[in-house]
């Protein structure tokens, strides 16, 4: 089902405010919100990815990311941002995977 474009944009563009003003907890809330009402969108997805990076929150962000890449397998940046996570958490041969991954999507 999905929100409509000009609504998800809205949606993305608030998540953004928060996050840009250094309010990652609303930030995270408001990506969560928005993902009840359109679960298999990679942007949303991607975007709670990073705030819970910025807030330390490693390991739920690679869960997150993994969600992110099922909607959206082709996504370098999702790549990019798992493997520079997992380099966070000294896994490095699956970070190396990972920028691997995002160099064949790239071409």
């Amino acid at each position: 089902m999905g929100t409509e474009p000009g609504k998800k944009a809205d949606v993305v563009t608030r998540c953004e405010e928060h996050a840009r003003a250094g309010r990652h907890d609303e930030a995270i809330e408001c990506y969560e919100e928005a993902l009840e009402t359109d679960p298999e969108n990679a942007v949303l997805w991607l975007g709670k990815c990073n705030e819970l990076k910025v807030v330390g929150k490693h390991e739920e962000a690679l869960e997150c990311y993994n969600t992110a890449l099922r909607y959206d397998p082709k996504s370098c940046q999702a790549w990019i941002a798992k493997g520079n996570t997992l380099v966070r958490l000294h896994r490095d041969d699956e970070a190396m995977e990972c920028f691997t991954k995002a160099r064949r999507v790239r071409k």
